[in-house]
């Protein structure tokens, strides 16, 4: 990947997505000619095409009739936003029967630019600081505020099982009333789950 250039992607299963609809934009940060960071955006479009509008319908069998999914496309290559490769995988669900692609193109076209100038933006408050404090020192506060997160969640996890012991259960229910259960086993000692 090159400076200026941009990914997009939204598979759960093949690329760390959430749902289908969660259409994450990923820019590389370049800092004298060598990639330092990544920025990225997670946006939530209202339609991605399916058996139906919106996300996540209950009677899809597969991942395709939720929308397009997306493992890895460059959204933006040589500075230039790709409409019409991106506007293809929108519109591919479609020629699956059964199914449309997005009903909402020009909304997921404008939201998607949106994105990219939001990782701009990202991208030209890093380097203010990669300028300001030098990387060495960016990248030691990016490490603090990781190690600060996980110390906090442990405590959390620990604190949880001191008071209500070393599992935790919720069970929902889908639209069919299927159950769906989840236990987590907690290790009180280290405040893993």
């Amino acid at each position: 990947i090159k400076e200026g250039e941009v990914l997009v992607s939204n598979h759960p299963q093949m690329a760390g997505g959430s749902h289908l609809p969660d259409i994450t934009v990923i820019t590389p940060v370049f800092f004298r000619g060598s990639i330092i960071f990544f920025v990225a955006s997670r946006g939530h479009h209202s339609d991605i095409g399916g058996i139906s509008p919106g996300s996540m319908p209950p009677h899809s069998t597969r991942i395709e009739d939720e929308g397009a999914a997306i493992v890895a496309f460059k959204l933006v290559r040589k500075g230039e936003f790709q409409e019409e490769g991106i506007t293809d995988i929108l519109m591919a669900p479609g020629k699956i029967p059964g199914n449309s692609g997005t009903r909402n193109l020009s909304d997921n076209l404008s939201d998607l630019k949106a994105q990219v100038a939001a990782n701009q933006s990202g991208i030209q408050l890093l380097r203010q600081l990669v300028e300001e404090y030098g990387l060495e020192t960016v990248r030691a506060y990016m490490v603090f505020i990781q190690s600060n997160a996980e110390v906090a969640v442990r405590s959390l996890l620990k604190e949880y099982a001191s008071k209500h012991g070393n599992s935790a259960r919720a069970v929902d229910y889908m639209d069919d009333g299927t159950p769906v259960s989840l236990r987590v086993e907690l290790d009180p000692s280290t405040g893993s789950a």
